[in-house]
Formats: structure tokens, C-alpha cells, sequence
């Protein structure tokens, strides 16, 4: 497409830089709850289960954009769609830090922040198809992926070290401050950025996403990936803080260290991200999904039976876990953009929102009821933290694997050769 007078061409390191750099500080303000769950349970008097509903509420509230903010992105520009949702984002995170202060109030609030967040997601993905080739699209979804990992370990370490200095509603307040620059990044970049016009055609829907077999199943694997992360990225901090308790630590030092230590684990994230992309594109979609999934889920079944262990083996497998649970993100992404036609890109997208981050937005409550149902409230309250975690994490893994093998039985079709040039 040529650029009318009022566009301005934009090369694609440039378009990678702002719209990554959006996301890293968009994610600054979203696991500031997530760190506070043990302080704000007593705060709110929460049981597990209702603490995991706020983080559900949030992920409820994500699907319902990211669905409808995807199917739109075939019908108008994507980039409009990112820009608005990127300043409406920016709002709702400070209306939580200043008026969340009961769980009623953090439910709803927490569920308007995932409301206004889907759509600096999805149209951003049908933005790098367009702008990237096949042969290097997966190593751009995965800095892009990478860049909110980024975004989850800065929050998750500034989060621990404003709560170690004070109060959990000025650390919810200058956590919520990143996301004003994350609205800010695009409308100065990209604005005005030529791109390509939706051509909607509505009548070859069917064919080309609902009875598309290798899509779904694509989607099918990404709903599982899903529900793993999401489980696991909710409830880790509170689990690193309950072994940090079960050292002897006193309750800050846990949260200081639980937060410390989480956000090292999202960084893994970052790593995994671009280094599975860029393997995708050099040796196969589906491929590096399997070894991915293989070593995530190998981390589900341990990683919470090793509350009270020494913490040096805690880190090992938490590293590999926080290096595994995502890594796949950008490939299913990837993977999707090239099975589907450019002009249904949009809405299968929003097809595996539907599903997938339906899936997800259940894993934190389903997490918090089998925390609550395998740690009876008479040793809660003697403990005073949570001692049985090995159930919890071991369910994600059990329903992750579905991933495995939706990615074997796509492998087996011959559509699966449109991916990656070639090499599955």
C-alpha cells in the first residue's frame, strides 16, 4: 500500500521498539495485587478462593476485550484500536490504586483494568503479521511476548520494594504511574504509521477459521498453555512467600524475597520468549511448543512440593519453570497467523481469546479452591501460611497436557508445512 500525504513509513525495528516498549510499561502496574494477596487477605478477610477471584475477575474482563477488540481489528485499523485501548488501560489502573480498599471494590476495579487491557494484545499480533515476514515473525512476537515478562518482573520487583517501605496503598499508587508513559510511547511513534486497510469477508468465515482443523488445533494447544500460565503466574508470589515463611523469614522479608524472586522468574520469561521465536522460525512451530510444554509441565508436577525444601532446589526448578511456561506464547502466535488467512487473522485471534483466555481467567479461582480445599482452615490458622501447595500446581500440569498433543496430532496433517517455511 502506498502512503498517502498524512502517513509516514515506519521500518520495522522501529514499529518492534514502540510497541514492546508499550507493553513493558502498560505491565508495570499488574502484579502489584498479585504480591499483596497474603497482606490483603487479612486486610479484606479473604479466603483463598476469594482472593483468586479477583485475580479471575481481572482475567474475565481481559477476555471480553481481547475477543471483541480482535474481531474488530478486521473491520477497522488495529493501530486505533491499540492506541485508545493503551489510554484506557492507563486510567483504570489508577482508578484501582486509589479506590480499591475492599474486595468487592478490588473485584471490580481489577476486572475494568483487564476490560480495558485486551486490546493492546491481539491487534497488535495482526499488526506484526503485517509488518514481518513469516521466516522472522516468530522472533517478533517473541520480543513483543518478552516485553511484557519484562513489564511482569518490573512490577513484581518494584511492588516488593515499595511494600518493604510503605503501605500497601502508596505501593498500589506509584506502581499504577508506569502505565501513563505505556499510553503515552505510541501516539508519539506510531501515529500516522502507513498500514494495511481491513478487507473483511464475512462470507468465507466458516472455511477459513471455524472449520479450519489445523487452527484449532492450534488453539486448542494455546488454551492449554494458557490455563498452565495463568495458574502458575497468579500464584507463584504467594507460594515463593509461604516457602520464605517456612524458613524462619518474618512476613516482610517474605514478601521482599517472594517478590525478588518472582520477578527474576518472569525475566526468564523474556529470555524464553525471543529464544523460542527465533527457534520456531529456524526449526519448527510445533516442535519447540512439545520440548516447551514438556519441561513446563514436568514443573507443574513438582514445583509445589518443594515448599519447606532447601531453597536453593525451590530456585532451580522455579527458574526453569519461569523459563518454560511462556516460551511458547509467541510460537502458537505465530503458528495461528500462518494457518489462517491475513483477513480472518483478526478473528480467529479472537476465537482463541474466546477460548483460551476463558480457560485462563478460571485457572486462579480453580488454583485458590484446591489451596483452600487441601489446606483446611484449623491449620491455616496455626501455621499462619499455607503448608500444602504440591495438589495446586499439579492440577495446571494435568490439564496443560493437552498442549503436547494437539501440537503431535497437528504435526501429523500436511497443512502443518505452512508454518515456518516449511518446517512445522
Amino acid at each position: 500500500m502506498i502512503p498517502s500525504p498524512r502517513q509516514k513509513t515506519v521500518s520495522p525495528l522501529i514499529f518492534l521498539l514502540a510497541i514492546c516498549s508499550t507493553r513493558l510499561f502498560l505491565h508495570l502496574c499488574l502484579q502489584n495485587y498479585t504480591v499483596l494477596i497474603p497482606v490483603l487477605q487479612k486486610e479484606w478477610q479473604m479466603s483463598n478462593t476469594a482472593a483468586g477471584s479477583v485475580l479471575s475477575a481481572y482475567h474475565t474482563g481481559f477476555l471480553i476485550s481481547i475477543v471483541a477488540m480482535a474481531a474488530l481489528s478486521d473491520w477497522v485499523s488495529p493501530k486505533k484500536v491499540f492506541f485508545y485501548s493503551s489510554i484506557a488501560f492507563a486510567a483504570s489502573s489508577l482508578l484501582f490504586a486509589f479506590f480499591s480498599r475492599s474486595y468487592l471494590s478490588a473485584f471490580l476495579l481489577r476486572g475494568l483494568m483487564g476490560l480495558c487491557l485486551g486490546g493492546t494484545y491481539t491487534p497488535v499480533l495482526k499488526l506484526i503479521s503485517e509488518n514481518f515476514f513469516s521466516t522472522h515473525r516468530g522472533r517478533a512476537m517473541g520480543f513483543f511476548i518478552g516485553a511484557g515478562s519484562l513489564g511482569h518482573a518490573g512490577s513484581l520487583a518494584a511492588t516488593g520494594w515499595l511494600v518493604a517501605r510503605y503501605d500497601w496503598q502508596t505501593t498500589f499508587v506509584l506502581t499504577s504511574l508506569g502505565p501513563i508513559l505505556g499510553a503515552v510511547i505510541p501516539i508519539f511513534i506510531l501515529w500516522g504509521m502507513a498500514e494495511r486497510k481491513p478487507e473483511p469477508q464475512g462470507n468465507m468465515l466458516k472455511k477459513e477459521v471455524l472449520a479450519n482443523r489445523p487452527a484449532l488445533l492450534m488453539i486448542t494447544g494455546y488454551s492449554a498453555h494458557t490455563w498452565e500460565l495463568e495458574g502458575q503466574r497468579s500464584w507463584t508470589p504467594a507460594f515463593l512467600v509461604a516457602c520464605y515463611l517456612a524458613m524462619g523469614l518474618n512476613q516482610d522479608q517474605a514478601l521482599q524475597s517472594g517478590a525478588v524472586f518472582s520477578s527474576v522468574m518472569y525475566m526468564m520469561g523474556v529470555v524464553s520468549t525471543s529464544a523460542a521465536g527465533y527457534w520456531s522460525d529456524r526449526w519448527g512451530r510445533t516442535a519447540v511448543i512439545i520440548a516447551m510444554m514438556a519441561v513446563s509441565i514436568s514443573c507443574s508436577f513438582s514445583f509445589g512440593w518443594l515448599i519447606g525444601s532447601p531453597i536453593l532446589w525451590v530456585m532451580i526448578v522455579g527458574l526453569a519453570y519461569g523459563f518454560a511456561v511462556i516460551a511458547e506464547s509467541p510460537v502458537y502466535s505465530s503458528g495461528l497467523s500462518e494457518l489462517v488467512s491475513f483477513n480472518f487473522l483478526g478473528t480467529a485471534l479472537a476465537l482463541r481469546s474466546l477460548i483460551g483466555f476463558g480457560v485462563g481467567a478460571v485457572a486462579p479461582t480453580a488454583f485458590g479452591l484446591v489451596l483452600d480445599i487441601t489446606n483446611p482452615g484449623e491449620i491455616q490458622r496455626t501455621l499462619g501460611y499455607l503448608p500444602n501447595w504440591g495438589w495446586a500446581f499439579s492440577m495446571l500440569g494435568l490439564v496443560a497436557l493437552i498442549g503436547p498433543w494437539a501440537m503431535l496430532r497437528l504435526r501429523s496433517m500436511p497443512e502443518s508445512r505452512m508454518m515456518a517455511g516449511g518446517k512445522k
